[in-house]
C-alpha cells in the first residue's frame, strides 16, 4: 500500500492568470488523464499594434492530445472562456463541461468551421468523474455574472479546490448564493492544495455586493434630462439585469451597442438568466424617433473592452453613437492596470464636448468581481488548505495573497506563488514546485487567424520602439577577427552624428577586446560561434544601454573563413 501511494501523483499547471489578470486557464493531470479548466483570453496593452487577443500556449497540450479528457469552464468571463474558439482550432477536445450560460454563449458565437465538442452542463454540488479515482464536484460562486462555480477536485493522490474568479456575495441579484457550505465541507474532508483568486486583494475588507449599484443608477435613470450612455465590460450581466429594470420603472428604452456585449446579453436571455420586459430594448434605427431623456444606451467595446469604446466616443470616431451636449456618459468599470492617465484625457475629451461624466470610485456605479481581503481569509478559514497557491492576479497581489496566508497560519513552505507554466505536482498529499512546461502567451490576429509566439511578439514590440543594431564580423579557424566588425542600425533615432561615430568607434574596440579575451580562455575549444555571438551581443548592450538607456534588438552576424581550404584552392 506504501509503494501504491508513493507513485499517485496528480499535477496541477497554471497556463494562464499567473503574474496577469486574464486569460484564466489550468490543467490538472491524474495517471493518463488531463483536464483543462478555463481557457480564457486577455486583452492586449493598447500598444500592442495588430493583436486582437492575448491568449494561452497549447503546446503541451498538442504534444499531449490524446490525454486530454475534456475541458471545464467555471463560467462565462471572457477572462474564464473567451478563448475557446481558439483552443478548438488547435487541440481536439473531446468534451466541455460548463457552466449553461457559457456553453450557451460559445455555442451562439462559434465560427462556422468549428464544430461543438459534446457538452454537458455543470450542476451544482453534482460529482462526475473524468476516469477511475479522478473526480471533479462544481459548487455555486458569486461574481458579476450569474451561473459560476469553483471546483473540488479529487484524486487519491490530493485533494484540491479551485474557487475560480469569486466573491461572496449575500445578497446576489439572482439569488443563488455563494456556497459556503460546500467549502466548507470540503474542508472537513481535507483540502491539499486551495488555488484561490487574489486579483482584488488591495481592497480592505468586503467587496460590495451587485445590488449596491442600484441606488446610485436608479438616482441617474430618474434625474437624466437626456441620453444617458452606460459603458462597462461586456460580462458584468448582473449590472446589465439591474439597468433593464429600473429602465422599465422609469419608462426608459435601451440600446445596446457592441457585438460581444449583444451576444453576451443574448446568450443569457436564451439561457433563462437574464430577464428583459417586451419593449425595453430597441434597436439603432428606432433609437432616432425616442426622445433623448427616454434613451439608456449600454455601450462596450471590441471583445467586451469598455476602454475602446470610451476612446471611439471621446474621439467622435464610434460608428454608432454620436455624441450629444448633455449626455451623461456613465463609466461603470474600473480602469486596467496602467491607464489612469488615458481614462484621465478622456474624461478631458468628455468636458470639451459638454458632456456630464460620470465614474470611478466612490460614484457607486461599479463594484468589483473578486473577493477582498476578508473574504480570502474566510476561504483559508473553511477550507482549511495544507498548501495554497495564489492565482488570477498580479504578482503584487499573489504576493499579498501569500502574506494573508502566512497569517491564517499556512506555513510559508507551503505557500507557492508560481508563474505560469510551473509545475505544483502532489504526491502523498504534499505540494512542492516540480518542473516547468511550455506557457509563453499567445498574440492573435483575429481577422488574419495568425498567432505569434511571446518571444516574437517582444522582439516586434522591440523593433519597433527602439530598432535594431547589427554587427558583422568574420573569424578564421582560430577564432580572430579577419574582417570587420561592422555596425549597422536600423530605426535607432540616436544612430547619428558625432555620438554615433563615437559609439561605434568605442563598440568596435570592446568587441575586439571581448574576442581576444574568449581566445586566450582554456575552454576556448568548447567556445562554438554561438557563444561568440552571445559575447558580442553583451559587449555591444552594454554600450548602447550606457549611452542612450536603451534595449535596440541586436543581431550578430559572424562567418567563419576556412581560410586552409581557401588557400589549395
Amino acid at each position: 500500500m506504501t509503494k501504491r501511494a508513493n507513485t499517485q501523483i496528480v499535477k496541477a499547471v497554471p497556463l494562464g492568470g499567473h503574474g496577469e489578470i486574464g486569460k484564466n486557464c489550468w490543467l490538472f493531470e491524474y495517471n493518463d488523464a488531463i483536464i483543462i479548466v478555463n481557457f480564457g483570453f486577455m486583452l492586449p496593452q493598447q500598444d500592442a499594434a495588430g493583436i486582437d487577443l492575448v491568449l494561452p500556449n497549447t503546446n503541451y497540450l498538442k504534444e499531449n492530445e490524446s490525454k486530454i479528457k475534456g475541458l471545464i469552464l467555471t463560467s462565462a468571463h471572457d477572462d474564464s472562456a473567451g478563448g475557446v474558439f481558439y483552443l478548438l482550432q488547435k487541440v481536439n477536445i473531446p468534451k466541455i463541461w460548463g457552466s449553461k450560460l457559457a456553453l450557451t454563449w460559445i455555442e451562439n458565437t462559434l465560427p462556422k468551421n468549428l464544430k461543438m465538442p459534446e457538452k454537458e452542463e455543470l450542476k451544482a454540488r453534482s460529482e462526475f468523474t473524468i476516469q477511475e479515482g479522478f473526480t471533479i464536484t462544481p459548487f455555486c460562486n458569486t461574481s458579476t455574472l450569474m451561473d459560476t462555480y469553483g471546483l473540488s477536485i479529487r484524486t487519491p493522490a490530493g485533494n484540491i479546490i479551485y474557487t475560480g474568479p469569486y466573491k461572496i456575495d449575500q445578497t446576489p441579484p439572482d439569488k443563488v448564493c455563494f456556497d459556503c457550505f460546500s467549502y466548507a465541507q470540503a474542508g472537513e474532508s481535507g483540502v491539499d492544495l486551495l488555488i484561490s483568486d487574489s486579483t482584488n486583494l488591495e481592497n480592505r475588507g468586503y467587496t460590495q455586493t451587485e445590488k449596491a449599484i442600484t441606488k446610485r443608477f436608479d438616482d441617474i435613470l430618474r434625474e437624466a434630462q437626456s441620453r444617458i450612455i452606460i459603458v462597462g465590460y461586456a460580462s458584468n450581466l448582473h449590472k446589465y439585469q439591474i439597468i433593464f429594470n429600473l429602465a422599465k420603472k422609469h419608462n426608459k428604452k435601451v440600446l445596446l451597442v457592441g457585438e460581444h456585449l449583444i451576444n453576451k446579453i443574448q446568450a443569457g436571455v436564451k439561457a433563462d438568466f437574464i430577464k428583459i420586459e417586451k419593449g425595453i430594448l430597441i434597436d439603432n434605427k428606432d433609437s432616432k424617433t425616442i426622445k433623448d431623456s427616454e434613451l439608456v444606451i449600454i455601450a462596450s467595446g471590441k471583445h467586451g473592452n469598455f476602454l475602446n469604446a470610451l476612446t471611439e466616443l471621446a474621439k467622435q470616431t464610434h460608428k454608432e453613437i454620436e455624441l450629444k451636449q448633455k449626455d451623461t456618459i456613465v463609466i461603470s468599470a474600473n480602469p486596467p492596470h496602467g491607464t489612469v492617465r488615458t481614462i484621465a484625457h478622456i474624461i478631458d475629451q468628455f468636458f470639451i464636448q459638454k458632456v456630464q461624466v460620470i465614474g470611478g470610485r466612490g460614484q457607486g456605479v461599479h463594484v468589483p468581481g473578486h473577493a477582498s481581503q476578508e473574504e480570502m481569509k474566510f476561504m483559508l478559514t473553511i477550507t482549511k488548505p495544507r498548501a495554497f497557491v495564489p492565482s488570477i492576479g498580479e504578482e503584487r497581489h499573489m504576493v499579498l495573497a501569500e502574506q494573508f496566508a502566512e497569517i491564517m497560519g499556512i506555513s510559508a513552505n507551503d505557500i507557492h506563488i508560481i508563474k505560469k507554466g510551473e509545475v505544483i505536482e502532489i504526491r502523498d498529499r504534499t505540494a512542492r514546485v516540480a518542473g516547468r512546461i511550455p506557457a509563453e502567451s499567445i498574440y492573435y490576429n483575429l481577422a488574419k487567424n495568425i498567432d505569434i509566439d511571446e518571444v516574437t511578439m517582444k522582439e516586434r514590440q522591440t523593433l519597433a520602439e527602439e530598432g535594431t543594431i547589427t554587427v558583422a564580423l568574420t573569424l578564421d579557424q582560430d577564432r580572430n577577427i579577419i574582417a570587420g566588425p561592422e555596425i549597422f542600425a536600423d530605426g535607432c533615432s540616436f544612430a547619428k552624428g558625432k555620438d554615433w561615430r563615437a559609439f561605434c568607434l568605442g563598440a568596435i574596440e570592446q568587441i575586439k577586446v571581448t574576442i581576444d579575451e574568449a581566445n586566450k580562455e582554456k575552454d576556448k575549444e568548447e567556445k562554438d560561434l554561438a557563444t561568440y555571438k552571445t559575447l558580442v551581443r553583451d559587449t555591444v548592450n552594454k554600450n548602447v544601454l550606457e549611452l542612450i538607456s536603451k534595449r535596440p534588438l541586436i543581431s550578430v552576424s559572424i562567418q567563419e573563413a576556412n581560410l586552409a581550404t581557401s588557400n589549395k584552392q
